[in-house]
């Protein structure tokens, strides 16, 4: 899968009119808030706070969607999932996965 690419270049074009410039200007302030994304997922999660980890997961899958990164929004939705029962450890166990699939898509938008 990681040979694979997180998103569909064609899909997320036709999404915006096929407007390379606003899917550039997207892709850069995702990249730039990814680290924020990620922080607050991993701040949540020390502190054990339920509420926070489902704002953050909530704010990094919508993030995502604008470029239909199905395999990183159901990470994230598994952690959000996990983190609701707080079952806190398994939550971690996909915050590695999210902190991957997440890089992996962040070198895919910088090469736009």
């Amino acid at each position: 899968m990681d040979s694979e690419p997180l998103f569909d270049l064609r899909a997320t074009l036709d999404n915006l009119d096929n407007d390379v410039e606003i899917l550039q200007a997207i892709a850069a302030t995702f990249v730039a808030d990814a680290p924020r994304l990620l922080a607050d997922l991993c701040t949540a999660l020390a502190d054990h706070d339920v509420t926070a980890a489902i704002r953050a997961g909530h704010s990094l899958k919508g993030s995502a969607e604008n470029f239909g990164a199905a395999a990183l929004i159901r990470a994230v939705k598994a952690l959000e999932d996990a983190s609701r029962t707080e079952d806190f450890p398994s939550a971690a166990a996909w915050l590695g996965e999210v902190d991957r699939l997440l890089a992996q898509l962040c070198a895919e938008l910088r090469t736009i």
